[in-house]
């Protein structure tokens, strides 16, 4: 039963301003929270609200009265949920809250990723070799392919993925939905393509997946082998589904044309650590987990919390795991 005023502690105000709630409530927030901090702000929390701030079984068990631990975001890849369920607390996320954002920023790497426009950027910022050699085309290896041109292979075909679909479509592109790795022959389904095939013949792969036990480490070497020399991997999926020491080994041996990602295996990603963020790991782009971050998708966040805490109060919970 839902305390008559319970106590709500959000660990990660950075993210996304906390809306109004119409029932009675104390709160208590926080711009942001690393592990070790979880245990002391949880306090005597009878919701939490998190974004990618773990809260795991262990932090249950030292706070009994927390019974509602809300995800504000689409996945929730960290949630035990089995553990969660036996200590009878109720997980609730935030599904389709940046689809649209999300799979515009794909649409953003792609384009970005083809021209070289940040490495073309680079180049006439930090010397006059435009001025001097009057192209720099001889950087692309080769002309770039336009639009009509491009097969994508697009990994998950949720809500993410069919958005990408529509908009890779629109732009003339062909797609392949990929089939689950592994499955093959009578197993791949109506509309699907083989994992393997599609990347053979696939000039964008573009990740908008899940991650799982069946998708970490679902790109390695082997598929870095596999595809195309003048494909790109896109990834606005999760950290961890792309084995970055083998993308950033693809990238400088040139198995693969160009890479742009907004995750990370670990984040924040710190420099020194990551390999991605070596800076010398050629075509690649990547920004820092903001594919997400819109006008849009703010008000879907407020509006998913704001009605996935009232439901909760009023014990008619909605959005749960």
């Amino acid at each position: 039963m839902v305390p008559e005023t319970p106590h709500i502690v959000c660990l990660e105000e950075c993210h996304c301003p906390v809306p109004p709630l119409p029932f009675p409530h104390t709160y208590k927030g926080y711009n942001k929270t690393s592990h070790d901090q979880v245990p002391s702000r949880l306090g005597e929390a009878d919701i939490a609200i998190t974004t990618i701030v773990p809260i795991t079984c262990a932090d249950l068990d030292a706070h009994p009265r927390l019974k509602c631990v809300f995800v504000w975001a689409t996945g929730v890849d960290w949630v035990d949920i089995d553990g969660f369920r036996a200590r009878g607390v109720t997980v609730i996320r935030a599904p389709q809250s940046n689809v649209d954002t999300v799979s515009e920023h794909a649409i953003a790497f792609y384009f970005a990723s083809r021209r070289r426009i940040v490495d073309m950027h680079n180049r006439c910022m930090a010397s006059d070799e435009y001025a001097e050699k009057r192209t720099l085309t001889y950087h692309f290896g080769g002309p770039p392919l336009t639009c009509s041109a491009e097969v994508v292979m697009i990994i998950g075909h949720g809500f993410l993925g069919k958005r990408v679909q529509a908009l890779v479509s629109a732009l003339g592109m062909k797609v392949l939905i990929a089939e689950r790795k592994g499955m093959s022959g009578s197993d791949v389904r109506e509309g699907r393509t083989e994992f393997n095939e599609a990347l053979r013949k696939a000039t964008v792969v573009i990740l908008t997946t899940a991650k799982n036990p069946e998708t970490i480490g679902l790109i390695g070497a082997s598929e870095f082998e596999t595809m195309r020399k003048d494909s790109i991997l896109i990834n606005v999926s999760r950290g961890g589904i792309v084995d970055e020491g083998a993308l950033v080994d693809a990238l400088r041996n040139g198995e693969i044309g160009a890479a742009a990602t907004d995750v990370f295996e670990k984040e924040p990603p710190v420099r020194g650590e990551s390999v991605l963020l070596s800076g010398d790991v050629p075509n690649l782009i990547v920004s820092p987990h903001l594919a997400w971050f819109s006008v849009q998708t703010i008000q879907n966040l407020q509006d998913l919390l704001l009605r996935g805490l009232v439901a909760y109060y009023n014990d008619a919970p909605i959005n749960t795991v």
